[in-house]
């Protein structure tokens, strides 16, 4: 299995705040970290010698904006791995955010949108938050804001460190990572982390999703991959194993297990729901 490193392994900077947490993930990259929604979503600050790219605004729920000023002086340009609630809550906080070129995405955060009240994710046993509160479930929403479309291959300009938009569809339709060549990092978004894979959404086309994390893991096999969910950092050789998932998924030589309305295959370390 591709090796994994935990939060616990890396170093815990000294930023205090009621909702997030933040690691030094790498030189130059902030891993900010919702520990108590069971999402686990975490979203980084990349730093270069002129300005930072932030990839995605997280949950809503904490004050994102606030807490990126504490962690930079530096001009912050806000960009999604794709647009669902989690990666996208604080979008509003800094009026423009950059979302691959999908016309009904783009629409979506435009708009702002909300969960349902009955959604799993704003239910009490979603949190494990046990402070203060100063946010209400019940109100909770993407709020709209101004998106800005990019393209496969648009690059990131942030002085001594350069971000190449990739599209990874699949997961969702507006999925992208980043890649820095220079440092071979990758910064994978939704569509792989080491947790339940989910093909089975809206927006979600298995076949896509297997045909990227083939390419994926053609070229980036040695990159280090900053995943979005869970536990930040995982090694590159996890796209061949995900890969090779989907093919024996596909192909009809894996079982899984049905559950509910969906079917959970499971591997070593990550999880794939159709």
């Amino acid at each position: 299995m591709a090796r994994l490193t935990r939060f616990s392994e890396l170093p815990l900077l000294p930023i205090e705040d009621p909702w997030f947490r933040c690691y030094r993930a790498a030189e130059g990259v902030t891993a900010i970290f919702e520990p108590f929604h069971f999402q686990e979503v975490i979203s980084y600050l990349i730093e270069g010698s002129e300005r930072c790219l932030l990839l995605d605004s997280g949950m809503g729920i904490g004050d994102m904006k606030h807490l990126v000023g504490q962690l930079t002086d530096k001009e912050v340009i806000l960009c999604n791995s794709h647009s669902h609630f989690d990666h996208t809550g604080g979008n509003w906080q800094f009026g423009e955010a950059r979302l691959l070129d999908v016309p009904e995405c783009r629409a979506l955060l435009e708009a702002g949108y909300s969960l349902p009240e009955e959604d799993e994710n704003r239910s009490e046993e979603a949190l494990r938050f046990t402070g203060e509160r100063w946010f209400d479930l019940k109100s909770w929403s993407v709020r709209p804001c101004r998106v800005i479309p990019i393209h496969e291959g648009d690059l990131f300009d942030l002085g001594d460190r350069t971000l190449r938009v990739i599209a990874t569809p699949g997961h969702a339709q507006d999925a992208i990572m980043l890649a820095d060549d220079t440092r071979r990092q990758l910064f994978t978004g939704d569509t792989v982390y080491p947790a339940p894979l989910y093909a089975q959404l809206e927006g979600s086309r298995p076949e896509v999703y297997a045909a990227t994390v083939s390419g994926l893991a053609e070229k980036y096999r040695e990159y280090t991959l900053f995943c979005s969910h869970n536990d930040p950092i995982w090694e590159g050789a996890a796209l061949c194993e995900i890969s090779e998932a989907f093919s024996r998924i596909l192909s009809g030589r894996e079982t899984g297990s049905y559950e509910g309305s969906h079917t959970v295959y499971r591997f070593d370390g990550f999880s794939v729901i159709l």
